[in-house]
């Protein structure tokens, strides 16, 4: 029972906080909203109507995918960086010569979108 007890102590602060949290949001929150957040998409673009068949440009996609892309890599060299000293010992070459390989295949990428202009946003 002594193991579960730091979980409880948690699990009622967790809620505590939680309550709380939203019971200053509805305490301090503005009551009338503003007309613009009706609005589908709030990117900077004015909308013309307010129907679901309004299309963005595909500028905002090709951003979002760079964005999933490069944020994947953050995901994979974080890990990596922090394990490498384990792996010093087993080949630290290889380890080294395949993230620099990684790495520099996303460099390149970055650069061909970068010329393309997919980073420019006129």
């Amino acid at each position: 029972m002594d193991g579960y007890f730091s979980l409880v102590i948690f699990f009622i602060a967790a809620t505590i906080v939680g309550v709380a949290l939203l019971v200053i949001n509805r305490l301090i929150a503005p009551k009338v909203p503003d007309p613009l957040q009706d609005y589908p998409y709030e990117c900077g673009v004015p909308l013309y109507d307010k129907t679901a068949q309004t299309t963005l440009d595909q500028k905002y996609y090709l951003l979002g995918l760079l964005l999933v892309l490069f944020d994947l890599e953050a995901a994979f060299v974080f890990p990596w960086a922090v394990v490498y000293k384990t792996f010093v010992s087993i080949n630290a070459g290889l380890i080294f010569v395949e993230m620099f390989l990684f790495l520099t295949i996303l460099i390149f990428g970055f650069i061909y979108a970068w010329k393309k202009g997919a980073l420019s946003w006129q």
